[in-house]
C-alpha cells in the first residue's frame, strides 16, 4: 500500500463505518493521478452512478448520519422541509439566523420561511456578493443561534456534509453558531469519499479546486482536556441534516 492510500484509509477510519465502494470503471480513484481523460471518465461514470442510485444513497446516508449524532430528517420537497426547519428555529428561540446564498437557498426562501416568527436572516457572502465587511461576517456568525446551508456533496459511507467555501459559501456559517442545519438535495450524495477524491482530482485538473473544504461528520466533539470527550468546543454542538428528495 502507497503512503497515499494509506493517508486516504486513516482519514476513512476516522470518519466511521465503512462501506463497500461502486466499481465505476475498473480502477480505484487513487490510481488515476494526473490522467485527465481517465478523472474525467471516472468522475462522469460516477454523476452517473449517482444519479441512477440517488434512492437507494440517501437511505444510506440517513442510516451512517444517524449514527455520527446528526438529527436526521427527510422530506420529499422543499416546502416540507421549510416547515421542519421552521420548527427548529422556534424551538430554540433563534433571534438570529445566517445562511449561506447558495442555490437551494436563495430566491428568499429562508427568509420566507421565517418571515412570520420575526426572526433576522442574513446571507453570508464575501466581497461584491455582501454587504458587510469580513469582520461584521464573524460577528453576524458569532452572534448566530442557527446557521443554514445547502451541501457540494454528501458521502453516504461516513455521513459526511463536503462543503467547499466559495463566494457564495462562507465557513462561518457552519463554524460558528452552536446549530448547524445542512440540506442535503437528491443526487448529491456519494458513495464513499473515493469519489469525492476523484472529484475534487478533476477539479484540480481542471484548475476550480479552491484552497480548502470542509467536511462536517457530526456535531463539534473534543477530548482534549483529561481525555473527557465534550461536544460543541470547536464548533456546532447540535447538528441537522435535511434530506430533501
Amino acid at each position: 500500500m502507497t503512503e497515499r492510500n494509506e493517508f486516504f484509509n486513516t482519514i476513512r477510519q476516522a470518519l466511521g463505518p465503512q462501506t463497500e465502494a461502486p466499481n465505476l470503471t475498473g480502477t480505484g480513484s487513487s490510481a488515476l493521478g494526473d490522467n485527465s481523460d481517465a478523472v474525467s471518465a471516472r468522475s462522469q461514470a460516477i454523476q452517473a452512478y449517482i444519479d441512477e442510485q440517488s434512492g437507494p444513497l440517501m437511505d444510506s446516508l440517513s442510516e451512517s448520519a444517524t449514527g455520527a449524532g446528526w438529527k436526521v430528517a427527510r422530506f420529499d420537497d422543499l416546502d416540507k422541509a421549510g416547515d421542519h426547519i421552521v420548527g427548529i428555529v422556534r424551538d430554540v428561540e433563534a433571534n438570529l439566523v445566517v445562511r449561506s446564498r447558495q442555490d437551494v437557498l436563495e430566491s428568499g426562501i429562508v427568509e420566507a420561511w421565517l418571515a412570520s416568527l420575526g426572526v433576522d436572516v442574513v446571507p453570508m457572502a464575501l466581497g461584491e456578493h455582501s454587504e458587510h465587511t469580513v469582520d461584521e461576517l464573524r460577528s453576524l456568525a458569532e452572534r448566530a443561534d442557527i446557521g443554514i446551508t445547502g451541501v457540494d456533496y454528501a458521502i453516504a459511507e461516513t455521513g459526511s456534509c463536503v462543503l467547499i467555501p466559495s463566494a457564495q459559501v462562507s465557513r462561518l456559517v457552519s463554524l460558528l453558531p452552536p446549530i448547524h442545519i445542512a440540506i442535503v438535495q437528491r443526487g448529491q450524495v456519494l458513495p464513499t469519499l473515493d469519489e469525492l477524491f476523484t472529484i475534487r482530482r478533476r477539479d484540480f485538473l481542471d484548475g476550480n479546486l479552491g484552497s480548502y473544504m470542509n467536511l462536517i461528520s457530526g456535531p463539534s466533539r473534543s477530548a482534549d482536556i483529561e481525555y473527557t470527550l465534550v461536544t460543541g468546543v470547536h464548533g456546532p454542538g447540535e447538528v441537522h441534516m435535511i434530506l430533501v428528495g
